[in-house]
């Protein structure tokens, strides 16, 4: 009975040091992804600028403290990105879902609008002082 009994517990150590391993590599990416996704407002000393990208190439670059509105108007697209008050959203879009207008305003760092029907990407990055 001694024997099955070790059995046992070397079982189960190895699952619970698989466990272990499994829950410490989730909240390591967790916390990697909340570093790089960082609030604006917690860093008042960085310039941040946002890019606006269209088929992968980046087409504009704005300060995010510049209140401005950009409209993407090509081919059978049309798309209107709004910049205010620390904050970017695309107010208009003629895709059909409509996704990347209902997202709303972004206000952080990695965190993209995406436009797929017209492959437009705009995000949030740290700018150059």
């Amino acid at each position: 009975m001694g024997d099955r009994g070790d059995v046992v517990l070397k079982i189960a150590g190895k699952t619970d040091i698989a466990l272990f391993v499994s829950v410490a590599a989730a909240g390591l990416i967790c916390l990697l992804f909340l570093k790089q996704t960082q609030n604006i407002s917690e860093n008042t000393e960085a310039q941040y600028d946002v890019i606006i990208e269209v088929a992968g190439e980046e087409i504009v670059r704005f300060p995010l403290s510049e209140n401005t509105t950009y409209s993407i108007d090509q081919e059978d697209m049309h798309n209107l990105i709004v910049i205010e008050d620390g904050s970017v959203y695309m107010s208009e879009a003629d895709c059909p879902s409509q996704n990347c207008v209902r997202q709303g305003k972004i206000t952080q760092v990695g965190v993209p609008i995406v436009c797929l029907p017209h492959q437009v990407i705009v995000m949030i990055v740290e700018g150059t002082p």
